[in-house]
């Protein structure tokens, strides 16, 4: 049965079934993206960890990334912004989709068993009968945070792999809307004697719709160990919780050349969160500072500043940095490091026995104690941060999205970068546009196309090739020429719906439904980008474009030069006609190419868009 609170959150075969009933399409949310974010180990951790398989004692909060050496990871990804109100930064998600963010299956009904996170093996038959009898795993979970909560039917499950090679379930959780999405449940289970051989492991695996990002589980904060017993719940750990919040104006990105006029009062302050996990009240000090990643130059905001009143046992608090109006103006365009840390007296785990004190090198509680965030300052605006957590897409043909943007000054628009997050929709036609006015028509509009991305490429960026000036309010989008969804990432920790605006019906509307902040971004300048060129005599006229087949050169010149994407010269079977020349493009891969022309005027240049 379909939950109206959930319906933004579908994607997949539902959304196709549910919006085919529609007579019009609308704006919608996807389900959650993948991330992968590999720990990077230190030359000690490395030379600690030579051997493969993992020791006692185990702990892992995430906050590093996903340790490779500790997990096997199949299909679940990393987080560190769908959980609400975690232990500490960084978690693991589950849901249906693998690795590479495809569906384990694409019959809708279709369900089963989905992503896995499974440990590296413990030899644990050195351990005396006192410890084998109070070895213990714990962790905490929590079922949708920010994605789609599980149905009744869909569960998590840890199971443990015992001395004949079975995998035994010894702990489960059903989903429902009876569950609290905005809390982390800790778990505390013993790990029996009979369980405990040479090479025993643990795994976290969700099962449930295996169709696509739906029923989503967070696990975070794992650790095993002797010693303990069920009613150890609580660690000599505080941490920050979240990534560094820090806006200029409504800001998460700022062009450069307009920082120096425009940033007094615009500042926000840097906001984040503490958990202290330890059942007792600890007294700490926070800093805040802000670096320039190019020069490494530090502006402090707070130094050593002591939280009052002084942390209780087990809270959770928000804090915020002082107010300041700017900040030194850095030499050139670069990017802002927001660098949060807490003065906790973390350290190693330690055990004293007979006098003596044990220090463990694998349990680190000081790395959950600092948060870095990124500020670009380059020749962009953002709202977002970087990071896309979902997406959100129309289903119309000449649907279109635009968003916001307000600059301070005047402006040149040099290009438009936009984050498609789709693989499967490359060399999709669009128009890329440009508006001073959502009821008036563009002030520019080309046709292009969806590129196929680089590797670890998230933006494709959109040169105009024109000078066009702005100032005060302007909007930036596109326009799509299919009715399938075209999916643009969507950062879910910035929320920036209300600049949003979409136009499915021949109207625009102001976005309701959607909270997030769409990955289009404007990139300006204070200076014209692009000379201007004077048109060529001839009367020059090159239809149509985009082009499918065949293209037609009309007027008087006396060279033609073809090149594709990459800037290579390609030779296509050319004729003559009556008014100039035909070109013949069929069988050409879709996408850019650049037309040289040369007349008595000079050389100039056309973008065609092969179909």
């Amino acid at each position: 049965m379909l939950k109206t609170h959930h319906i933004f959150r579908m994607t997949g075969l539902i959304i196709a079934l549910f919006i085919s009933t529609l007579a019009f399409g609308q704006l919608v949310e996807f389900a959650p993206l993948q991330h992968t974010k590999i720990k990077k180990l230190t030359g000690s951790e490395n030379n600690l960890r030579i051997a493969e398989g993992n020791t006692l004692p185990f702990w892992d909060d995430f906050s590093q990334g996903i340790d490779t050496l500790k997990w096997t990871i199949s299909g679940a990804s990393y987080t560190e912004t769908i959980g609400l109100n975690p232990p500490s930064i960084g978690m693991i998600l589950f849901d249906g989709v693998d690795t590479n963010g495809k569906p384990y299956s694409l019959t809708q009904r279709d369900q089963g068993e989905t992503d896995y996170l499974t440990s590296k093996p413990f030899d644990l038959t050195s351990l005396t009968t006192n410890d084998r009898e109070s070895l213990y795993l714990s962790f905490f979970w929590q079922a949708a945070g920010r994605a789609e909560l599980p149905d009744e039917s869909d569960q998590l499950t840890l199971q443990i792999l015992d001395a004949s090679g079975s995998w035994i379930t010894i702990w489960s959780q059903l989903g429902g809307v009876g569950i609290d999405t905005e809390v982390f449940t800790q778990e505390i289970l013993q790990i029996l004697p009979e369980w405990q051989h040479t090479a025993f492991q643990f795994r976290f695996l969700s099962q449930g719709r295996q169709s696509g990002p739906f029923d989503s589980w967070i696990i975070d904060y794992v650790y095993l160990n002797d010693g303990r017993s069920s009613t150890d719940l609580d660690y000599l750990d505080r941490s920050l919780t979240q990534t560094n919040e820090l806006r200029i104006g409504e800001y998460g990105a700022y062009p450069f050349e307009l920082l120096e006029a425009n940033q007094s009062g615009l500042w926000s302050t840097v906001k984040n969160t503490f958990y202290n996990l330890e059942d007792r009240f600890r007294a700490m000090e926070y800093s805040i500072v802000i670096r320039d990643s190019s020069t490494m130059s530090t502006t402090p905001i707070n130094v050593n500043t002591p939280f009052n009143p002084v942390p209780n046992a087990l809270e959770r608090r928000a804090f915020e940095s002082r107010e300041f109006e700017e900040i030194p103006v850095p030499t050139n365009e670069t990017t802002l490091e927001i660098v949060t840390s807490i003065t906790s007296g973390d350290e190693l785990l330690y055990e004293v026995t007979a006098g003596d004190t044990t220090f463990f090198p694998t349990v680190n509680y000081e790395l959950n104690d600092t948060v870095k965030t990124s500020l670009p300052l380059l020749d962009y605006f953002a709202y977002d941060n970087g990071s896309a957590d979902y997406a959100a897409g129309v289903n119309q043909r000449s649907g279109q999205l635009a968003v916001l943007y307000s600059s301070p000054q005047e402006v040149y628009i040099k290009g438009i970068s936009i984050n498609f997050t789709n693989p499967n929709q490359v060399n999709q036609a669009i128009d890329i546009n440009v508006w001073k006015d959502l009821n008036e028509p563009p002030i520019f509009r080309r046709e292009d196309l969806i590129a196929e991305k680089e590797i670890g490429q998230e933006f494709l960026y959109y040169s105009l090739d024109t000078n066009i000036r702005v100032d005060g309010d302007f909007y930036v989008g596109f326009t799509q020429f299919t009715n399938d969804f075209i999916h643009v990432g969507l950062d879910k920790v910035n929320d920036s719906g209300d600049k949003l605006y979409y136009n499915v019906v021949g109207a625009w509307a102001q976005n309701e439904e959607v909270r997030g902040s769409l990955m289009i971004r404007p990139h300006v300048s204070l200076s014209p980008p692009f000379e201007d060129v004077v048109a060529p005599e001839g009367n020059i006229r090159i239809y149509p474009n985009p082009v499918e087949s065949i293209l037609n050169l009309e007027g008087t010149f006396s060279e033609a030069r073809i090149f594709d994407s990459f800037g290579r010269e390609i030779f296509l079977e050319r004729q003559l006609s009556s008014k100039g020349e035909i070109i013949n493009f069929i069988g050409q891969r879709p996408g850019i190419y650049v037309l040289n022309l040369v007349t008595e005027a000079g050389m100039e240049s056309y973008r065609i868009l092969v179909k």
